[in-house]
């Protein structure tokens, strides 16, 4: 695994590991849904892991990684290709994402879903074994995600 990602999913494993397995399960198959361009899938997984997370302690950045990709998902099952996210993330969600932020935003909505992604797929692996296997799968996909976002930042 690569190192920064292993390290930042070490980082915030313990923030997401008492999360219910059953809302793990919809949370890793809302990573999956998208990744695999199933958007409608996505929209309704998280959904449904909004509703099992409700009223539970747990960290507010989940709620909102949830929203970001739910919201990006819908735009994109209906063809709305150019839709703009409205900046959520708040300073004290920050230091879940694992992009700095401290480094210079150039691309908000791409800043937005890359951290919400990432912060989706740490959560599913923290919460749900089962789909453990799967989601380590999808390490080159998120290092994909990242080094997007990395070169963004050099245009």
């Amino acid at each position: 695994m690569d190192k920064s990602l292993s390290e930042y999913l070490e980082r915030v494993r313990p923030a997401f590991a008492a999360l219910p397995e059953q809302a793990g399960h919809q949370i890793a198959f809302a990573f999956l849904s998208y990744k695999l361009g199933i958007y409608h899938d996505a929209v309704t997984r998280c959904d449904q892991a909004l509703r099992l997370l409700e009223g539970r302690p747990v960290p507010p950045v989940l709620g909102t990684a949830l929203r970001i990709v739910r919201e990006r998902a819908e735009a994109l099952d209906k063809a709305r290709f150019d839709a703009k996210l409205p900046f959520l993330f708040t300073k004290p969600d920050l230091p879940f994402g694992i992009i700095d932020p401290s480094a210079p935003v150039t691309d908000p909505d791409l800043f937005q879903l890359t951290n919400a992604l990432v912060i989706l797929y740490a959560a599913a692996l923290a919460s749900s074994p089962d789909d453990e296997g799967a989601l380590e799968e999808q390490e080159k996909y998120v290092l994909q995600l990242l080094a997007t976002y990395q070169r963004s930042l050099r245009k």
